[in-house]
């Protein structure tokens, strides 16, 4: 027989937590409590805080709780332990992300460690979940289930997830890091918007490993990813990966966050030359191919309850199934149809649970997980679509099940299809949010009626990001919507880029921007764009293919009438975003790219190799040794880029920075005892780092680190370095590990025809290194030689001919260079110092 439903949930078993993971959470409290305190500052706390998965939220004093959920696996005592401590600490609601993740929000930060050791009691953590480190891995939620999939790539994704969690080689990276396993050519893992997709593969003679692809990513810039290996075998997943991180680490842009993931490394470099430099890293890292032994898979217990016929209520014993739902229009007969996949296990099926817009209460925490218990194994998974599944469900006991699930409101039908719109937070929480997503999604829910989805709207997706950064995956919706502001006099109205046609599945394919529309009036456009497709649409065509064969123009002529916004005194409704009662503003999210000065950027990098070395020594001190490595590793770099300010250069990667220091500060005899530094300080060892190699690292850190404060310390508004007694001409040791990245060029110097001087072109040179080139161009000069020197508007005309003029020159000319005044020309006078 069957088990009975329980009054209430069992309590939680919790195992002891290992003492690394207790002294990291120990490590996080005591800086918490400092915070809290006010002997250490928010900013200073804020990357140690975003490496332990906790972000801030628009609303002041409250945070964001992410917790890490590989391949979207959670047990249903883990499930309950979630809810006990939303219940108690957050807002009794919890967040399903499109990364399988689950947030809790307007947490505390007192409660953050107190909820961390609760979670890491049921096998649960925080870590790397924000920040610039290789987040949640995800998987497809019917892997191991699905009649399609090649194999289970469950235990490869826990594998790897578990990895690279807490690994050296990926806690500082220029930008953070997504990978993806699906299991069949479906691809419901996405794997080509993933900076590393692996899809199932399996060869003729039945060998099976997957096809790696790399720099897929959405955000401002959308890239889909470029295939690197066609056939990766199990036995070099994890070296391959690794490579790809190195490449990425090494090479990725760490000056402008908004060019620093991987798609933009490759964008550079093209993917051949992406592809020999990831087989150098492959071979430098000690790997050779094939590497002759198998993948260390740790083991996920998956497996299905028995299944035993129940019988009937009256007794008979006759093993017929009970009454599952004759009636094609009930409810359960459309749930049924929307929310139940077929097994490749005969007698089993997978349910799909759909959370509007992601979010669960507490109670429906502790219900699934008792579901999840009494009707299948005990085991839940979230998708990347903001639900859940329940698999290894006997397909006898399903109406059993649902009726079990209406009782607790989970039984809305349609779950994954185009009435299960996916919408991020947005400005309920998000400080990064512009428009209410979740507001929207509510609102076009009259145009998708719960459970009754056209046949020709099949495989649609409606997908809303409050911001460009597409959190949602607005881009590769059929529907995709991304909220901005729009100024219309003295006010500003919300609004959405609408993006249409765009697809993962098969042909993969980013949305086009096709319209910007007043957020009032999306629901209303997208009814029109249905209308117009059944209107013209040839015989049997999709939406996507209608979009495709109409195209952006016709379809853009279609919905212009939408896009009209009245003025405020005609409407101020416009000036209102969905269920606001003030009316919208575009808040300030963050100062300028300008640091405003070479001597405050030289300080502001200055203080980031001392808030690494800080944060190295931390982590060491709670015996955390291979993360503090790379923070040693950080802490130098920062100082390298401080001190090429005063060169005017400022590296965008690692490699760069390496190969920059050895020619302009270590031949010029600067800090000629540190040359070949890339080799010195690039070994970040293992995940097993000892104490005394952690150690070292750490103290050549400090010494190098004050080796450029002092360099810098008694500089002023000439930028002139503390240089060894030996002067120019020092030869730096030679290494193979030193980057051979040439030096900048530079800029193409032409004599003016308007002023017959030479030309020194800095137009898109940000201050302060504009500033920086033009003073050392002018000391290789003589006095009373002229410059002619080009610069943007904004910021560069206002400041470096004021700074140049603050120097004793003489500024002769400034006027625009073309009649739109995008650029400007000044004509300096050198004058002797």
């Amino acid at each position: 027989m069957y088990a009975t439903r329980a009054t209430s949930s069992p309590e939680v078993k919790t195992v002891s937590i290992p003492p690394e993971i207790l002294e990291e959470i120990e490590a996080f409290e005591v800086e918490a409590n400092r915070v809290l305190a006010g002997e250490l500052s928010g900013d200073l706390f804020k990357p140690f805080r975003l490496q332990h998965g906790i972000y801030g939220q628009r609303q002041p004093g409250v945070h964001m709780f992410r917790i890490k959920i590989p391949f979207g696996g959670l047990t249903a005592n883990q499930l309950r332990r979630i809810g006990e401590i939303a219940d108690q600490y957050a807002t009794g609601v919890g967040h399903v992300t499109t990364r399988q993740d689950i947030q809790l929000h307007f947490v505390s930060l007192e409660d953050v460690p107190t909820m961390m050791r609760k979670i890491a009691e049921v096998g649960l953590t925080t870590r790397e979940a924000c920040a610039n480190t290789v987040r949640n891995v995800t998987a497809c939620h019917l892997a191991g289930v699905c009649p399609g999939e090649l194999f289970d790539v469950t235990p490869y994704a826990k594998t790897v997830a578990l990895h690279l969690l807490r690994n050296p080689l990926n806690q500082s990276l220029p930008r953070k890091f997504k990978i993806a396993f699906s299991g069949c050519p479906h691809d419901c893992a996405l794997t080509p918007i993933h900076d590393i997709g692996l899809l199932a593969v399996k060869k003729e003679d039945g060998g099976i490993g997957f096809r790696m692809s790399v720099g897929g990513g959405l955000g401002s810039t959308p890239r889909l990813a470029h295939v690197l290996r066609e056939f990766v075998p199990m036995d070099e997943l994890i070296p391959s990966i690794e490579a790809v991180i190195k490449v990425f680490d090494m090479l990725g842009n760490r000056k402008n966050r908004h060019k620093a993931r991987l798609k933009f490394v490759i964008d550079k470099l093209g993917i051949e030359e992406f592809k020999r430099r990831w087989e150098a890293a492959y071979t430098a890292m000690g790997h050779s191919r094939p590497a002759h032994k198998p993948i260390m898979l740790l083991a996920h217990q998956d497996d299905p309850v028995p299944l035993i016929m129940p019988t009937r209520a009256n007794g008979s014993g006759n093993g017929a199934v009970s009454d599952n739902g004759s009636d094609e229009g009930s409810a359960f007969a459309v749930w049924r149809r929307t929310n139940v996949v077929k097994q490749k296990q005969s007698g089993y099926v997978a349910v799909l649970i759909k959370l509007p817009m992601g979010d669960l209460t507490t109670a429906q925490m502790y219900a699934l997980a008792d579901l999840a218990e009494i009707y299948s194994n005990g085991n839940i998974r979230t998708t990347i679509n903001q639900n859940v599944i329940i698999r290894w469900v006997p397909e006898a006991r399903l109406r059993e099940f649902y009726d079990d699930l209406a009782s607790h409101g989970l039984a809305d039908p349609g779950a994954e299809s185009v009435e299960d719109i996916v919408a991020c937070p947005g400005t309920d929480t998000c400080g990064l949010g512009i428009t209410s997503s979740k507001g929207l999604a509510r609102a076009m829910a009259e145009i998708f009626p719960p459970g009754r989805i056209p046949d020709d709207l099949q495989g649609v997706s409606v997908k809303i990001s409050g911001c460009h950064n597409s959190c949602a995956q607005h881009h590769i919706a059929t529907i995709g919507l991304h909220g901005v502001g729009k100024r219309i006099g003295e006010h500003v109205a919300p609004h959405y880029e609408l993006h249409l046609g765009g697809q993962v599945n098969g042909a993969a394919k980013i949305g086009q921007m096709t319209v910007k529309l007043p957020a009032k009036n999306v629901p209303a456009a997208v009814s029109h764009l249905i209308a117009v497709y059944r209107r013209d649409r040839e015989p049997g065509e999709t939406l996507p293919a209608f979009i495709a064969r109409v195209g952006k123009a016709k379809l853009k002529d279609e919905l212009i009438p939408y896009t009209i916004v009245p003025s405020f005194e005609e409407d101020p409704s416009y000036y209102f975003d969905w269920e606001s009662e003030e009316e919208f503003v575009l808040e300030d999210l963050g100062p300028g790219e300008c640091a405003g000065g070479a001597l405050e950027l030289i300080d502001n990098r200055m203080l980031e190799a001392e808030q690494e070395l800080y944060q190295a020594r931390l982590l060491a001190e709670k015996h955390q040794y291979a993360v503090s490595v790379n923070k040693a590793y950080r802490a130098v770099l920062a100082a390298v880029k401080a001190l090429l300010v005063t060169e005017g250069v400022d590296p965008a990667t690692d490699a760069e920075t390496f190969a920059e220091f050895e020619q302009r500060l270590v031949c010029k005899g600067i800090l000629p005892e540190y040359g070949a530094l890339a080799s010195r300080i690039g070994d970040l060892g293992t995940k097993a780092n000892t104490a005394e190699f952690a150690l070292a690292k750490i103290a050549f850190a400090k010494e190098f680190v004050d080796a450029c404060r002092a360099a810098t310390e008694h500089m002023g508004k000439d930028l002139k370095l503390a240089g060894a007694e030996k002067g120019d001409g020092v030869e730096p040791p030679k290494s193979a590990a030193s980057p051979a990245t040439p030096a900048e060029p530079a800029p193409a110097q032409v004599n003016s025809s308007a002023t017959g001087v030479p030309v020194f072109d800095l137009r898109g040179v940000a201050c302060p290194l504009n500033y920086v080139k033009t003073k050392l161009k002018l000391e290789m000069m003589e006095a009373g030689e002229r410059l002619e020197v080009w610069l943007d508007a904004g910021e560069p005309i206002k400041n470096v001919p004021v700074s140049l003029r603050n120097d004793g020159h003489k500024i002769l000319t400034q006027e625009p260079l073309e009649p739109n005044a995008a650029h400007y020309r000044v004509v300096v006078e050198k004058v002797e110092g």
